[in-house]
């Protein structure tokens, strides 16, 4: 799927890997297992949701709903592909 902000188009990978490398970052785990990225991800957005703005929360809550939907070994190209 893709996602049009600000007149261009990026995959939910582009969109959402700045969240995602975040998640994967604090979990000092290389591939991330997929449960343990949507743990974090859903504890960054309980950590930060009266310090950020809402759109931004937005693009966690929205990370972690896009990491749902990937099987294990999507989650494991993810984590690479963001790293990168």
């Amino acid at each position: 799927m893709m996602i049009n902000y600000q007149g261009e188009d990026f995959t939910e990978t582009e969109f959402y890997g700045r969240e995602i490398l975040e998640a994967i970052q604090l979990t000092n785990k290389f591939p991330t297992p997929k449960k343990v990225l949507i743990d974090m991800l859903e504890e960054m957005i309980h950590e930060q949701l009266d310090l950020i703005d809402k759109e931004e929360l937005n693009n966690y809550i929205h990370a972690k709903k896009y990491v749902q939907t990937l099987t294990e070994d999507e989650v494991k190209n993810l984590c690479v592909e963001v790293k990168n």
